[in-house]
């Protein structure tokens, strides 16, 4: 039976909670933050813990098999963007989606032997399955941001619906690396008041539970997929109906962390030839959307006077065989003011420039102001928006991919090839290649 106390512990979306060194259960709040510790502490058994990326308690032999009651992800924002952590996860609660980057790092290491990614590779297996015996004993994921060091945001439930492998880069390791990407999905909690109890984790780390039992406190659409499995998974997914409007200060990195010496270096590389910026602008594009899973096909720039509102021309495909689709991306570059918002005008010209089916991509080393970002939605202009910190942040993993040791080499070797990429093609050709 669950004590008072035990029914109200429980993770609220959004919430930031305090993880204090070293842990200390028996306190509710610290620094009058509510206490981690605290909500996940169950007497007898020992604390979840967010000491690494991934994380598991041991196993529970329960009376029907074995489970894992949780795995806890933890994806570090602040030091995105940086060389510890270029490749940096993305969580996106509020779309109902995360991708998240595996814990190998070491160079000709099968990625599988990981600790965490063995753990996530079996889970995915268990969340995929179309047997409801082995959904029911599939792992919860439980989603954190460190948005500082001692402070944890909880960004929701998660499934994982696939995995892949990667090629990355670390200086720190000494070379390329394999590793995995997982792609989740973040599920409702509308039905709890986008709370998740802990009374669910409890019983699912109690061996005298069968599955079934152990999952009686799981939110309402967590039994959805137990009960009809991948095909709910849409209909369960969280979303969130409002303006996705990022303020100033989510957009420009502050002038002494890495990603704003980076961007400053980006400024200052093209500040006397801007049209040049072009070519990073193209690469960056590609490299912001093939992170999202999408075939991306980079295509060629245009000459640098008389463009009317084009710079750069790629294409996203979509499908395979019969069942695909092709779509031409045109690409707008902009070497600006860091600190001063970009011209809505400018973006305009791209959206005038769009016909049926084509997408607009606008990319700035400055920001979008809220009115721009609110005109953009309210139109549904089809335009994909990449700001300076996400600039930055692309232009650092192509770097350390390419294993130029300074962003200024790398905007050296992207510069050098400029001419070469120069065309005076028709947008729809790239249709054709």
């Amino acid at each position: 039976m669950a004590t008072g106390e035990e029914a109200i512990k429980r993770f609220r979306m959004g919430e930031v909670y305090r993880y204090p060194r070293p842990a200390l259960p028996d306190l509710p709040t610290v620094d009058g933050i509510p206490n981690f510790h605290h909500i996940v502490s169950v007497p007898g058994l020992a604390s979840l813990q967010l000491e690494k990326g991934i994380n598991s308690p041991s196993a529970t032999r329960a009376v029907d098999g074995e489970r894992l009651a949780a795995v806890l992800l933890q994806s570090s924002v602040h030091k995105r963007g940086s060389i510890e952590n270029p490749w940096h996860d993305t969580l996106a609660p509020d779309e109902g989606f995360a991708r998240y980057f595996g814990d190998n790092k070491t160079p000709d290491v099968d990625p599988g032997l990981a600790n965490g990614n063995r753990t996530l590779l079996r889970q995915f297996e268990l969340h995929t399955s179309p047997d409801r015996a082995k959904r029911e004993r599939a792992a919860p994921m439980l989603l954190f941001r460190s948005t500082q060091k001692g402070l944890k945001e909880f960004a929701g439930l998660g499934l994982i619906v696939g995995a892949k492998r990667v090629t990355q880069f670390s200086e720190k390791n000494g070379g390329f690396f394999t590793n995995y990407l997982f792609d989740l999905a973040i599920l409702s909690l509308t039905e709890e008041d986008e709370s998740l109890a802990m009374l669910w984790i409890r019983d699912r780390r109690d061996p005298t539970l069968a599955a079934p039992i152990a999952n009686a406190m799981a939110p309402k659409s967590w039994q959805a997929w137990v009960k009809f499995g991948s095909p709910e998974i849409e209909r369960v997914r969280r979303r969130v109906t409002r303006y996705h409007i990022l303020p100033k200060r989510d957009q420009v990195a502050s002038a002494t962390s890495d990603t704003g010496k980076t961007l400053r270096t980006i400024y200052q590389f093209y500040e006397h030839r801007r049209h040049r910026f072009e070519a990073l602008a193209s690469l960056a594009c590609e490299s912001m959307i093939r992170g999202t899973g999408a075939s991306y096909r980079r295509g060629w720039l245009t000459r640098g006077t008389g463009d009317g509102g084009l710079d750069f021309v790629g294409r996203i495909d979509i499908g395979e065989g019969l069942s695909s689709t092709k779509l031409v991306v045109l690409g707008q570059a902009k070497c600006e003011k860091i600190d001063t918002p970009t011209n809505g005008v400018h973006i305009a010209r791209t959206v005038a420039r769009l016909r049926r089916g084509w997408v607009g991509a606008y990319v700035t080393t400055s920001f979008f102001s809220e009115h721009v970002q609110r005109e953009i939605y309210d139109d549904q202009y089809p335009v994909l928006l990449l700001n300076g910190t996400n600039l930055a942040n692309e232009v650092v993993k192509l770097k350390l991919a390419s294993g130029l040791p300074s962003v200024e080499e790398y905007l050296e070797h992207v510069d050098a090839d400029y001419e070469a990429q120069v065309s005076s093609r028709r947008p729809e050709e790239v249709l054709w290649e």
